[in-house]
């Protein structure tokens, strides 16, 4: 007897739940989508740079060319490997628009940019992202995170995780 009440009691709980979960990844999916629609184009922002003036997504978005987004930690190991290689190979990248994003405090990134001798070269930008808003708002999961877009400020590259320059001026010349 207690079997057949706890058979009918998981008939009844079994199908309730798997709806929920179903209920569930629908919408977590649809928010998804969202946000990688809503990077399409380039999203909305205003920042403070390191230098402490504003900087927001008309800046980016002036001026012709290439423009790639990277939101970075200066303690993340791959993103001091990103900024040694472009350190290095920065005559070959000129005419891309670098902007460095970072929640960390404002020194941190001045300490970063300077120890990579990138503070004041020529189209980069070190941003603060005060509270992670940005971050939120483009739904980042993992850091570097690089949004890469074209002259047209749309989307041409979105990758989470670490990518090797050349990969990334190989996608940018196809689109120049």
């Amino acid at each position: 007897m207690k079997k057949r009440k706890l058979l009918k009691i998981s008939a009844a709980v079994i199908p309730i739940l798997l709806i929920g979960i179903m209920v569930y990844l629908y919408f977590s999916f649809r928010e998804k989508k969202e946000k990688t629609e809503a990077l399409k184009n380039a999203p909305a922002f205003h920042l403070t740079t390191i230098s402490g003036t504003s900087f927001s997504s008309d800046d980016m978005m002036d001026g012709a060319g290439i423009k790639v987004l990277l939101y970075f930690s200066p303690g993340c190991h791959f993103c001091q490997a990103e900024a040694e290689e472009l350190s290095k190979k920065y005559q070959n990248y000129k005419n891309v628009r670098w902007i460095w994003v970072a929640s960390e405090p404002l020194d941190e990134i001045r300490q970063f940019s300077r120890h990579y001798q990138l503070e004041k070269k020529d189209h980069i930008f070190w941003c603060h992202d005060e509270q992670a808003v940005l971050y939120r708002k483009l739904g980042i999961s993992s850091i570097p995170y690089f949004l890469i877009y074209d002259r047209n400020n749309r989307l041409i590259k979105r990758n989470p995780g670490v990518v090797k320059l050349e990969k990334l001026m190989s996608i940018t010349d196809e689109n120049n």
